[in-house]
């Protein structure tokens, strides 16, 4: 080989090496970019200086139930549930989600650097349907632990007796609900006039109090009832059996928790959330009495507190009546005298005291409402003829 060809190689070589060299710093640039931008940084303009800085931004993921809402930030259209929004500079800002046919939502949130912060919207309709979930009487419901069986009195005609009509299924209406006689009435025992009923924790039995005041333990396995003397222990047995499981969950976390919440999530009056990671608790502030909710999560999703205040009423006026709603996230609220006026105002409000949402406003006999597992309805106990039957209902809010 001649040496200007030996010259000609060499050079070939070095470009080669040089556009190997440069293809490697570009992939190795757009690498880093990629992760600083993943990692939440973002390059903007300083207008002062002219100069580039480099600032850590935060991202909220904005769903919606039922989904197709418009997402505004800071009163600016940004994107669609379920979507994300960028670029978001940390502190708090205000979230709307706003859909045709739904009330609106707004919460001010809390987006913090490098992180993202997830938030679902419940949306309830602004005109909610209302449906019969049975037509042979109701009185008293319960609801089963796992909020998947609603037991209640029914005098029917054919039938009297204590009743379980379930909750599952896609959805809940006259005719696509089996409701059936767990107990019928005897010659010599009257199920259906009976005060309250009581769920074991395993929804194998059902504790009866009857209206003179005895007590009956349900089995529905096989549809027996017996009389019971021993209803406290009964009861306590049950909630020894609750307290256990909730006692060996709280000691299980990985956060240290005051002996004072530790009391109270174990105390009977802790309302636990269905996902058992949350509980509902009342605490006296002057002449003021707090709903409060403690979430015992880790981690602890973005944006969320681990202690936050419901609702406060005046200690004189009517207590509301609270039940869980099925995310956990939310709670169904009965305001009102229900048992000296007959009616009130049944709403949905987040744990955290934001969005809420009223479902149902007129004739109620009953004090407390529930949701269906899936989350689109409540159940309500009403009657649309003065001194009629009462009945179960759902109120559709989708």
């Amino acid at each position: 080989m001649t040496p200007e060809n030996k010259k000609k190689n060499f050079e070939f070589k070095k470009l080669g090496y040089l556009e190997t060299l440069i293809t490697l710093l570009i992939l190795v640039g757009i690498t880093t970019l990629l992760y600083f931008y993943t990692s939440g940084y973002r390059i903007t303009k300083n207008s002062d200086t002219n100069g580039i800085d480099v600032e850590k931004i935060g991202m909220v993921g904005a769903k919606s139930i039922p989904d197709g809402a418009s997402v505004y930030l800071d009163g600016k259209l940004r994107t669609a549930t379920n979507g994300t929004i960028s670029s978001i500079e940390p502190g708090k800002h205000n979230l709307k989600i706003v859909k045709k046919g739904f009330l609106e939502w707004s919460k001010e949130i809390d987006v913090y650097e490098q992180l993202v912060t997830d938030v679902t919207a419940v949306l309830v309709s602004q005109s909610p349907r209302l449906e019969p979930l049975t037509n042979t009487g109701a009185r008293n419901p319960s609801i089963s632990p796992s909020l998947s069986k609603l037991a209640y009195f029914s005098s029917d005609e054919e039938k009297p007796g204590i009743w379980v009509i379930p909750l599952t299924g896609v959805n809940l209406g006259l005719f696509r609900t089996n409701p059936t006689t767990v107990i019928e009435d005897t010659r010599y025992t009257i199920y259906s006039t009976g005060e309250s009923i009581t769920w074991s924790p395993d929804e194998k039995n059902l504790l009866v109090k009857s209206s003179d005041d005895t007590f009956y333990l349900v089995d529905l396995s096989n549809g027996t009832a017996q009389t019971t003397l021993k209803s406290e222990d009964i009861l306590n047995e049950w909630e020894e059996e609750q307290i256990e499981k909730r006692e060996a969950f709280i000691n299980n976390s990985l956060t240290i928790i005051p002996d004072e919440i530790k009391n109270l999530a174990l105390s009977k009056e802790a309302v636990w959330s269905p996902d058992e990671k949350k509980f509902l608790y009342t605490k006296q502030n002057g002449n003021n009495i707090e709903y409060r909710v403690y979430n015992f999560e880790i981690p602890l999703p973005i944006g969320e507190k681990t202690e936050s205040i419901v609702l406060t009423v005046d200690a004189n006026a009517p207590q509301p009546n609270i039940n869980w709603y099925t995310d956990s996230f939310h709670l169904v609220l009965v305001e009102g005298d229900i048992e000296q006026e007959k009616k009130g105002t049944v709403s949905l409000i987040r744990i955290d005291g934001s969005n809420k949402s009223e479902v149902y406003n007129n004739t109620l006999y009953f004090n407390e409402a529930f949701s269906s597992p899936g989350g689109d309805k409540v159940i309500i106990l009403t009657s649309f003829k003065s001194g009629g039957q009462t009945d179960l209902y759902t109120v559709s809010i989708r």
